[in-house]
């Protein structure tokens, strides 16, 4: 059998495009591993950053206008998909930004989504929340802004993608090549896995974050201008008392110093029955990855203790008076493009990519999926207010023929 398309990537990016793809009735087929369990995890080697129950999702996105639609089309799409499925994915509790030039931020799309506050009315809305150590400005937006469970996420696209005639098959692809098929040698794309199993597609969409090219998936003569860095969250395990007192908690992000910035979750129920408050760093403390060891390491590794006791620490300095009953931490990865903004981009004319969430890939997923899912089903008009251009791979080299 020749699959129409074949996604490779099963995270929130290929999974949300597996479900737009299968839309027009194609035979579409969405390769990647499950998540591991601890026990499987040393034996592993790709693993993902959906792995968690809470990431902020927001209506509204900074400065950038594109990253704006992204998260815009996402957030309606998300509560669309809640009810298709009837599984609770949002939580709209809120977004706070706080710290310095927050004006300066904010799109005017942006602005029209909340309002100003001073460090005291911050405090006023959530006694349990100082930031004035951070800056006398930040700004609410009161709705269409929370987080979602990633995890759940997931599992929603692929629930619709199954039911549409997606096929899902658990096992990690070792290469895709372009290839004669059978006796008519039409150009089909070959895809190996490592099991194994031989898959064929007229098509394949890229949607494997950081190990785009960290697998014999592109052509050998193409580099993508694209980076890896390793970073790291930090849960505060909280107790019935504080979890109570932070009830009406909204997510947040800190716009001051590098050093200081970061984000921060409510408390949030995750599946070992504990009640965690997770926090991440913005983009300092960050370990540039540039092979498959270094990636596979880094997710094993143990998060630097320095590096956990001070991002504690700036949040205590923030939210007042909780009491931890335990500190863990957890490494990840985020793939970076050298425009800040994703590549969806059609690599040649079999073989197309979604990849560079920047650290908002929760936040763009669902629409990216489906422009992707446009884009590879030969679609050029995936948005008229979004141009191709805008999202189109650079490339360190590239082979003559692109």
């Amino acid at each position: 059998m020749v699959y129409d398309v074949c996604i490779v990537g099963t995270g929130l990016w290929g999974s949300a495009a597996a479900r737009h793809a299968t839309k027009s009735g194609r035979k579409v087929c969405l390769i990647g591993p499950r998540e591991p369990t601890e026990k499987e995890r040393p034996s592993r080697d790709i693993f993902s950053s959906h792995y968690d129950a809470g990431r902020n999702v927001r209506k509204y996105q900074g400065t950038d206008h594109i990253r704006s639609l992204l998260t815009m089309r996402t957030l309606e799409s998300l509560k669309n998909l809640e009810q298709i499925t009837g599984i609770k994915l949002f939580s709209d509790v809120g977004h706070l930004f706080y710290g310095k030039d927050i004006d300066g931020q904010l799109t005017a799309i942006a602005k029209e989504g909340g309002r100003f506050l001073s460090a005291s009315e911050v405090q006023d809305l959530y006694p349990f929340l100082d930031t004035s150590k951070y800056g006398d400005q930040a700004f609410l937006f009161p709705q269409d802004a929370g987080f979602v469970n990633p995890r759940l996420v997931v599992a929603a696209q692929q629930k619709v993608a199954k039911e549409q005639g997606c096929d899902i098959i658990d096992d990690v692809v070792e290469s895709v090549e372009e290839e004669s098929y059978q006796t008519d040698k039409e150009a089909v794309m070959k895809i190996i896995t490592k099991s194994g199993n031989i898959f064929w597609s007229k098509k394949v969409l890229l949607c494997c974050g950081v190990f785009t090219q960290l697998k014999d998936l592109l052509p050998r003569d193409l580099e993508l201008d694209l980076k890896v860095d390793g970073t790291f969250v930090v849960k505060l395990e909280l107790g019935e008392e504080d979890v109570a007192r932070l009830s009406t908690m909204p997510t947040g992000t800190s716009i001051t110093d590098p050093e200081l910035n970061c984000y921060f979750l409510p408390p949030i129920k995750y599946p070992d029955g504990k009640t965690y408050m997770k926090i991440g760093p913005g983009y300092f403390y960050q370990t540039r990855l540039t092979t498959l060891e270094d990636v596979k390491r880094w997710y094993l590794s143990a998060t630097n203790q320095d590096y956990v006791d001070k991002l504690k620490d700036i949040v205590l300095s923030i939210v007042k008076g909780i009491t931890p009953l335990s500190v863990q931490s957890e490494t990840c990865a985020c793939s970076r493009t050298s425009t800040s903004l994703p590549y969806c981009h059609m690599v040649s004319p079999r073989l197309g990519l979604a990849v560079g969430g920047y650290g908002f890939g929760a936040m763009m997923s669902d629409e990216i999926g489906r422009m992707a899912a446009k884009m590879i089903g030969g679609d050029e008009n995936w948005n008229m207010d979004i141009p191709m251009e805008k999202l189109k791979a650079r490339y360190v080299t590239q082979p003559a023929k692109l």
